[in-house]
């Protein structure tokens, strides 16, 4: 047995008093007249037992009642083993977005919040409280009296981020080390709990969880959406696909899913989902007259409702720039293919002995049209155009020497030559159709198809990194294609020539030399994800000093940016919070439409029971972790329980009060 206040046990003195009392009795004497003393020695003997015990009965009420009065305020406990002294108190409530959601008991936000000023008034008001929430805020960097603390729970709002229960303890560890008791109030969303990379806990800190019951029936959750068409002229109809999907166990039927642009509806579809289904749909849209396109598709699927909209915002690109450089002469199938075409391709040339080298950044593909060896600028320019995104196509030589030029494959990391072959008319007749060139290029598959053939080509020492696009009947490649970074490099195995092959006379020709140009333009993401990352990127390059503004509703911030690989990046410095279209605007002038969306993630709301969070502690021997499940009326008891162990504090004030009545009624109702 310990006491939380022992120095008050010497007020156990105050015994004394009723024993003094009992020892010394001050009452005055009556006179008692009798008619006759025959029996008063009787009367007397008699009435003096029952007055002795009388007394001693009140005296001992006396005794125990001051005791247990004086055990009150000492505070008895017994304590726990498991018993760690806090210094530091810290209160983590999980404000991410599936915890601002009301499944019928109260918005689950609230809910915690609650459950934290409870655990506040579990504790002395002058101790030292910590705030954590999912925005790390430097505010909450020091600690905050009981009465201060209260205020700053109730400010928390829900934040687009989620952070891990390691990166909570990593936290909490930077702000004070020494003994501490950390509450982690939360949903225990599984997605985002990431309990697998907690493997140890500090021995000075004691970890309690507090569940926040979530109980979903059902959710559609608009995860992305995507376009296949990376360039559009003035008439193009616009196919933007979308994904959705149903993120509980139950079927959804009939659920309207809205296509606004411009803040007006264009379409609306029907949908069904089964149970935990994805599902990819289509709508089709033109582009009219503007450069700059913006919309939402939404839904209104409830509880969860952060997840029912999708911004995004593109920009037409209605020309790709095509540079070819050659060795000495011009490539006429390539440049009466692209030369031509001047609604679609911007299209240049020039001899490896007089480049251009200011334009080739601005290039969208860069064809190298039979060189045999690259210069250390030309080959340091192609290094960082591929690795900014842009798209290479290398076309052999006729009669290389194979020392030099396996060298400048190398160094571009793609496959090196081993031998020239000779075969007439061996055909090109292996299609990797699923590869992105040959999208939407057949219908079906055609096996009576009439190949292009080669006289003479080029067998290779395979790169593990390579992709075939085009293989000849003995299996041998003709086109090959790299990732690269962001880029994409395609090298061909024979020269585009009708000495060589019959490749550039063929249908074939235009559709595989056109995707791999327009598929060389990128397709950035439509939209930025909030908490992922705060760089975003525009296509409009700014080569002035005006300073940009991100502008939306009652929003006006400045992003600073930085220049890299030839590429603007714009930083918002973590201060956009709300999903919806910001407008990039240089000197009062919108240039660019930027779309922000909050994390789907927790759309899949799987949270982690009572029974396997135990589990997981005891598997991994977290002694210094435990749960508390219990309503916030009795929540405070709780925590003092595991503060102090077992108090007995108020059944001392109870058996106190006890012998006092005890007292009185020796006193006031039992007469001798």
């Amino acid at each position: 047995m310990r006491y939380q206040n022992p120095q008050l046990l010497y007020f156990l003195f105050a015994i004394a008093i009723p024993i003094l009392i009992h020892l010394f009795n001050f009452r005055k004497h009556k006179t008692i007249y009798f008619s006759s003393i025959r029996f008063l020695k009787e009367i007397k003997e008699e009435n003096k037992k029952k007055s002795n015990l009388k007394n001693l009965l009140i005296l001992a009420s006396r005794i125990l009642a001051i005791t247990f009065l004086v055990l009150a305020f000492a505070k008895p406990f017994i304590p726990l083993n498991t018993q760690n002294k806090a210094e530091n108190i810290f209160l983590y409530i999980d404000n991410s977005h599936s915890m601002d959601v009301d499944y019928g008991n109260g918005n689950l936000l609230e809910i915690a919040k609650n459950k934290a000023k409870e655990i506040v008034k579990a504790y002395p008001s002058e101790s030292d409280f910590y705030l954590i929430t999912n925005e790390f805020s430097s505010n909450h960097n020091s600690s905050f009296t009981a009465e201060l603390m209260q205020n700053q729970i109730e400010k928390i709002n829900t934040a687009i981020s989620s952070k891990s229960i390691s990166e909570i303890i990593s936290k909490s560890q930077t702000i004070a080390t020494a003994n501490s008791h950390l509450y982690f109030i939360s949903d225990l969303q599984e997605n985002t709990l990431n309990l697998e990379n907690l493997t140890a806990i500090d021995s000075n800190i004691q970890l309690y969880v507090l569940p926040i019951e979530s109980s979903i029936e059902r959710n559609i959750s608009i995860d992305s959406c995507y376009i296949n068409t990376p360039i559009f002229t003035s008439n193009n109809d616009i196919e933007l696909n979308v994904i959705i999907s149903n993120t509980s166990n139950t079927n959804i039927t009939d659920e309207v899913i809205f296509l606004e642009l411009d803040n007006k509806q264009k379409s609306q579809q029907y949908i069904n989902l089964l149970a935990n289904e994805s599902k990819v749909i289509t709508f089709n849209f033109s582009t009219e007259n503007t450069n700059i396109i913006n919309g939402e598709i939404k839904t209104n699927d409830f509880p969860i409702t952060y997840d029912n909209s999708l911004y995004f915002s593109f920009t037409k690109t209605e020309k790709v720039n095509i540079y070819c450089i050659n060795e000495a002469i011009e490539n006429k199938a390539i440049n009466t293919l692209f030369s031509k075409d001047t609604a679609l391709f911007n299209y240049s040339s020039a001899n490896a002995t007089n480049i251009n080298y200011n334009i080739l950044k601005k290039q969208d593909l860069i064809v190298i049209n039979e060189l045999e060896q690259l210069s250390s600028g030309l080959l340091s320019e192609l290094k960082n155009f591929s690795k900014s995104g842009g798209s290479i196509a290398v076309l052999p030589p006729k009669n290389p020497d194979f020392d030099t030029y396996n060298k400048m494959l190398s160094s571009l990391d793609l496959s090196t030559l081993t031998h020239a072959e000779s075969r007439i008319n061996l055909k090109i007749n292996k299609l990797n159709l699923e590869h992105p060139i040959f999208k939407n290029v057949f219908k079906t598959k055609d096996n009576k198809l009439n190949y292009p053939t080669v006289n003479s080509y080029y067998t290779i020492q395979k790169n593990r990194n390579s992709t075939s696009i085009l293989t000849l009947e003995n299996n041998k490649d003709f086109l090959v294609s790299y990732s690269k970074n962001k880029g994409i490099i395609y090298q061909f195995l024979s020269p585009i020539n009708t000495s060589a092959n019959t490749f550039s006379k063929h249908a074939l020709f235009v559709p595989v030399l056109i995707n791999i140009a327009t598929s060389s333009i990128l397709t950035s993401s439509l939209f930025n994800t909030l908490g992922k990352n705060d760089n975003f990127i525009s296509n409009y390059k700014n080569n002035s000093n005006d300073i940009p503004h991100l502008i939306a509703d009652k929003i006006d911030i400045i992003p600073t940016v930085k220049t890299y690989n030839s590429e603007q990046i714009y930083n918002t410095n973590n201060q956009v919070k709300t999903n919806g279209i910001y407008s990039l605007v240089y000197s009062g002038i919108i240039v660019d439409k930027i779309a922000f969306n909050y994390n789907t993630i927790e759309s899949r709301n799987s949270s982690i029971s009572t029974d396997n969070l135990n589990s997981f502690f005891a598997k991994n021997k977290l002694e210094n972790a435990s749960i508390i499940t219990t309503n916030n009326k009795a929540l405070t008891t709780t925590i003092k329980e595991h503060q102090n162990g077992k108090e007995f504090w108020k059944i001392a004030l109870l058996l106190s009060l006890l012998f006092f009545a005890i007292e009185i009624f020796l006193i006031k109702l039992i007469k001798l």
